[in-house]
């Protein structure tokens, strides 16, 4: 049964929803606004990022369900790592996307972290360019009380020849990189991860064998990102937290967290706010596992 909005709920979000139009953001996030003139476009492919159990509560008309297993795949004891360029061509096939979609991703629970780290993952095999973010996902779009229906919808797939992947290999870069990197004043570690993470504190040590961080990281929480709503903070308090972090305009962040998803937030802001921005894929699980040459650092300082 679908849930159709009137008047008064388009009023409401045409003159107060939260709007993101700022430069470098524009090719990152879109609003509710532009999500409401755009729903029927031709092209549009609407991915709701969650679970059967959040879809089947209800999401954006139109929107097709993708799960974790969908975009990420285990190596060993790393599980957000990025599938093969073959297999994933499969995926978004299956989806509709094609070489001239443009791609909706939607939070489809209150985890925001799985919305970025398929936007990332989709930057990374050349689609950043027509991939969107729908600012505050469902629970935005819920907060304004904008339609939603339980109307399960699949896309027919995409014909082989019209959908082509070209990783862009720049954008991850490895254990090595980070730690010949990691303390040079021009290239920016953040730690993705909760402050107690990021310092090593005691409650924190039963799930690493070195806890603390990569030394020359500062840390940026993924949560500090979006507020209560899931809606991303304004343009000065972001460009604030990478500023306080060290980061100056034309440098290069390399963000990392646990597993590399929560690094996706990070990583995706970067680039909205200007900077040349990599992620560390491995992240802390792998690091915990290497040698005392790649070595970690306790408390609040970076270095």
């Amino acid at each position: 049964m679908k849930i159709r909005f009137g008047l008064i709920a388009l009023l409401i979000v045409l003159f107060s929803a939260p709007t993101f139009a700022q430069k470098g953001f524009k090719k990152i996030i879109v609003n509710q606004e532009w999500m409401l003139k755009h729903q029927a476009d031709k092209n549009l492919v609407v991915l709701h990022v969650g679970d059967s159990a959040s879809y089947a509560k209800g999401h954006i008309e139109g929107a097709q369900l993708i799960k974790r297993q969908d975009f990420a795949v285990v190596v060993g004891n790393l599980y957000w790592e990025l599938p093969q360029t073959a297999d994933f061509t499969e995926t978004l096939r299956g989806f509709g996307v094609n070489d001239k979609s443009r791609i909706i991703i939607v939070h489809g629970t209150d985890y925001h972290a799985a919305g970025f780290r398929l936007y990332f993952t989709l930057d990374y095999f050349g689609l950043g360019d027509q991939t969107r973010i729908l600012d505050g996902g469902l629970k935005g779009w819920r907060s304004n009380k904008l339609a939603t229906s339980t109307e399960t919808y699949q896309a027919a797939p995409t014909p082989v020849a019209d959908l082509t992947l070209t990783p862009n290999t720049d954008i991850k870069v490895d254990k090595d990189y980070v730690n010949a990197n990691s303390l040079k004043d021009e290239i920016n570690v953040i730690d993705a991860r909760r402050a107690n993470f990021y310092e090593g504190a005691e409650d924190t040590r039963q799930s690493y064998k070195r806890s603390g961080h990569i030394p020359g990281a500062e840390n940026i929480c993924w949560l500090d990102i979006v507020d209560e709503n899931l809606f991303m903070k304004d343009l000065d308090t972001l460009k604030a937290y990478y500023e306080e972090a060290g980061a100056k305009k034309k440098e290069e962040v390399v963000a990392y967290c646990h597993v590399g998803l929560r690094a996706s937030v990070i990583y995706t802001v970067a680039k909205g706010l200007g900077y040349k921005v990599r992620l560390y894929d491995g992240s802390f699980n792998e690091w915990d596992t290497l040698s005392e040459e790649y070595p970690t650092k306790r408390g609040k300082e970076s270095k």
